[in-house]
């Protein structure tokens, strides 16, 4: 049986939603010959905002009736959860450790198209849960009964368990926000999700003034069927970082 989440409070600003539309057309668009089934949310550290974008991005796919499952996978520090209320209510972990079925640790929210499901109970060893056979194959099923897997994932500055998410899904987005990390610890996450084999789609900037938007980045543009990113500075000295 699906249960019933708490009730879901999207209301953004117009510019805001905007923001949103604008990178959820970017991720439907960089799949090339695969559309991206499932999408993992990380940052460097706490803070920069990664739930935010991973909750309102999942709304904001909801908006195309697009059937979304929004996954609470940070196990040790379980944001979205609390939001939602569901604090006590199996999930994640659970169904990973063969406790409850796949359909029990899914909740159904008011945004039509838009389903949940919470971390779970608080397991000793998330690392080795979520790089077990059990996790590959609630992926699997998840993919094939939504559009879209949507993972919000803990700081990849910290633990490991975004890097072993983000080695089986289609994509991940890395959220920061200006002043939060320096330039050496950036590169080392980069580092980190590549030897992963995790497909980086992008970087989310978030926390910008509206003043100092001309100084992080550029209009989107795209050039026949080969969408281009909208590229920050952030991204461009990480680069030159490395290679100095």
């Amino acid at each position: 049986m699906i249960k019933k989440a708490h009730n879901v409070e999207g209301n953004l600003c117009t510019a805001a939603e905007e923001a949103y539309n604008v990178l959820r057309s970017n991720i439907q668009f960089c799949g090339f010959n695969k559309r991206i089934k499932s999408l993992v949310i990380t940052s460097c550290v706490q803070g920069e905002g990664k739930t935010t974008t991973a909750f309102n991005l999942a709304l904001s796919m909801t908006r195309i009736r697009l059937k979304v499952l929004l996954v609470d996978a940070d196990l040790r520090k379980p944001l979205i959860t609390k939001y939602l209320g569901n604090n006590d209510s199996p999930g994640l972990s659970n169904l990973i450790s063969e406790q409850i079925d796949f359909k029990d640790g899914i909740y159904t929210t008011d945004v039509e198209g838009l389903s949940f499901m919470p971390a779970g109970d608080k397991p000793p060893n998330p690392a080795e849960l979520l790089n077990s056979v059990n996790f590959d194959e609630f992926l699997l099923k998840a993919e094939e009964q939504y559009d879209i897997v949507i993972f919000d994932t803990p700081p990849l500055g910290s633990v490991i368990d975004s890097a072993i998410i983000a080695s089986k899904a289609d994509g991940t987005l890395l959220v920061t926000k200006p002043g939060s990390v320096d330039y050496k610890m950036g590169v080392r996450v980069k580092e980190q999700l590549e030897k992963a084999n995790a497909r980086i789609l992008g970087v989310v900037l978030n926390g910008v003034k509206k003043r100092d938007y001309r100084d992080y980045c550029n209009y989107n543009y795209y050039t026949g069927n080969k969408p281009r990113f909208l590229f920050t500075k952030w991204i461009s000295r990480l680069k030159k970082y490395r290679s100095s």
